[in-house]
């Protein structure tokens, strides 16, 4: 006992004057004992919202065996992959990690990964075999349920209700095993990934049973309350169906508001309505401001919106929360170096051939670039719209640009024509992903993202979605001819 209290008198001593706590996560794969392998190690910080909240470490496995050592301050959420497959599904895809976490991780079978066939022990593993408890029970309900697209409405919320039950049940069962605000942590990111796909489909739909069910199962029930414990808000995707909750609560049927379009369309209208509907939560106020705000820098860099936003962010954010800075920092990159008709960076990307081009090659034609990956579900559907671009814009001084943003030129090839348009000039970004200097002057924070440059090499900007309204993305454009 004396041992164990000078233990912890040591640790709070060590945080005291370094605010920092090595933490581990080691690993043993049978099947590599003998063959290569790669594995990462992706952790993402909560209290970054911006560029630098997700970092990626590539340990050395030799013979089956790999160790992955970080200095922490505060929980973080942490994913592996195995050649690129990733080993924490189904689910959040990523598991939490605490300072002073000392977890051992087995794969008995490289074939048959997942959650559910991984063991974990050592310290912290509590809380990986908790979220392993919510998911194999959940795994079962899911096997219940009718194909996703064949379930009512009414049907998918009152099975959404059944696994946030067991999930509560479960986190009830962990009470003596886990200290609470772990189990509050691993709890929140399992509703959010329960709770997502029920409310998109709430949120595009035109069910006149929709406002009696949302109150019913969520509002009446408390369902965001586990979203908003502690500091759950920052973690993952935990935000997502807060955003859509919002929505929920002030339209009878967003759908005719846009649906899940809505805080594209209208992003100054959802700025406010995050204001109105969160001032007793002001943690999560800030977080979701602060997310909606950056977005709107990112798709729309040098616009109105961009202001506006800016202007509602400022005076109702603390100026001493976390991200603050990250937001002002972020308006100033754009205002230094993505306004209107300046100059755009001159990148040198090579085609499918291995041939280079830079922006100087392009001279005399407006440029429309096409930032995309494999996999893309909305960059699949951008696609064959800038293919009839293309087509009908085919006389015009224009080219467009496919750069693909892929971590490696197989995946880049495989999804030519799928996942980008087919007829544009297809360029590579080598494999750097968003480390690519291009990637970090624009700091895209989703995909597809479009950009437009002028004859001149000039930026003009971010075009309207050719997706939501193809004569508004003409009209941008027109003008530059």
């Amino acid at each position: 006992m004396k041992r164990q209290i000078l233990t912890i008198i040591f640790t709070l001593f060590l945080v005291s004057i370094y605010g920092q706590i090595k933490t581990t996560v080691s690993g043993f794969l049978p099947d590599f004992s003998d063959s290569e392998g790669k594995v990462e190690v992706h952790i993402t910080y909560p209290f970054v919202i911006g560029t630098g909240h997700k970092v990626v470490y590539n340990p050395t496995l030799q013979f089956g065996k790999f160790e992955f050592e970080i200095n922490l301050t505060e929980p973080v959420s942490f994913s592996l992959t195995l050649n690129d497959n990733p080993l924490f599904f189904p689910g959040t895809f990523s598991s939490i990690i605490s300072p002073g976490d000392s977890i051992r991780i087995v794969v008995p079978d490289s074939k048959k990964l997942g959650l559910l066939n991984i063991e974990f022990s050592g310290k912290g593993s509590e809380k990986i075999n908790f979220q392993k408890a919510i998911v194999a029970v959940n795994l079962l309900l899911y096997k219940n349920d009718p194909d996703y697209a064949e379930q009512s409405l009414e049907y998918k919320f009152k099975s959404t209700d059944i696994k946030l039950d067991a999930i509560d049940s479960l986190y009830k069962n962990y009470n003596a095993v886990l200290p609470l605000a772990d189990r509050n942590l691993v709890r929140a990111r399992e509703y959010a990934s329960v709770l997502d796909n029920l409310l998109i489909s709430a949120l595009n739909s035109d069910s006149p049973s929709l406002r009696s069910l949302f109150r019913k199962y969520l509002v009446k029930k408390n369902r965001m309350l586990p979203l908003y414990e502690d500091n759950c808000i920052y973690y993952d995707a935990n935000f997502l169906p807060v955003r859509d909750y919002i929505l929920l609560s002030e339209y009878k049927n967003p759908h005719k508001f846009g649906g899940n379009m809505f805080r594209k369309l209208s992003p100054v209208k959802y700025c406010g309505l995050i204001v109105k509907h969160m001032q007793k939560e002001p943690l999560i106020k800030e977080y979701l401001l602060s997310d909606a705000v950056l977005n709107v820098f990112a798709r729309e860099q040098d616009s109105e919106n961009s202001r506006k936003v800016l202007q509602i962010y400022s005076d109702n954010v603390k100026h001493d929360s976390p991200f603050y800075n990250q937001v002002l920092d972020a308006f100033q990159a754009v205002q230094s170096r993505l306004k209107r008709g300046m100059t755009f960076y001159n990148f040198s990307l090579p085609d499918t051939s291995g041939k280079k081009h830079n922006l100087d090659d392009f001279e005399g034609k407006v440029l429309i670039l096409d930032f995309w990956f494999n996999g893309c579900a909305g960059c699949g559907q951008m696609a064959p719209v800038l293919d009839s671009l293309e087509q009908q814009l085919k006389y015009r001084d224009i080219q467009f640009l496919s750069i693909s943003i892929d971590r490696n030129e197989k995946l880049w090839r495989a999804g030519i024509g799928r996942y980008s348009a087919k007829n544009s000039l297809q360029l590579f970004t080598e494999g750097l992903e968003m480390k690519h200097p291009l990637l970090k002057y624009l700091n895209p924070r989703g995909f597809p993202f479009l950009v437009a440059v002028d004859k001149r090499g000039n930026l003009i900007g971010i075009p309207p979605d050719p997706r939501l309204d193809k004569d508004k993305f003409l009209r941008f454009i027109d003008k530059y001819f």
